[in-house]
């Protein structure tokens, strides 16, 4: 038999994980607000992804894959957690829609840009980097809009 004490850790931790998992929004004000707070932890990563971009000259090539690696992590985790939030009505639709359209994008063209730095380096940089700095500033827009 296994002792009471042995088990609690194990038992914590899996509660705590599956309450992870999907987080209730109280109403359609508070959805937005933790959509919004969605939105500003992306440009975050967009930022710092653009940073590696932008200064690629300054970096060594590993050191630029680890940057865009982890960009991209924060990016799948940001979309992630703001996935599992349940929208609390119908009207709260639109703005999940709206969120996940620009994170998954941001996702997208960061790990593009990860792919192509392992490769042979970013082929348009100058690119890139507009394509990241249009990304953030609609992010932070909607972030803007959602306080």
């Amino acid at each position: 038999m296994i002792a009471p004490v042995r088990l609690a850790p194990p038992v914590l931790l899996t509660a705590l994980l599956l309450s992870a998992c999907v987080s209730p929004a109280w109403d359609d004000h508070d959805y937005a607000l933790k959509a919004g707070k969605t939105a500003e932890s992306a440009v975050s990563a967009v930022r710092f992804a653009r940073s590696t971009v932008a200064y690629r000259d300054r970096m060594t090539g590993p050191y630029a894959e680890v940057v865009l690696t982890e960009a991209a992590r924060d990016l799948s985790s940001v979309n992630d957690q703001f996935g599992g939030v349940q929208p609390p009505s119908d009207a709260s639709d639109r703005i999940r829609d709206e969120v996940l359209r620009l994170t998954e994008k941001a996702e997208s063209e960061v790990e593009d840009l990860l792919i192509q730095a392992r490769r042979d380096g970013v082929k348009d940089p100058a690119a890139a980097v507009r394509e990241l700095d249009r990304l953030a500033s609609e992010l932070s827009d909607f972030a803007e809009k959602h306080r």
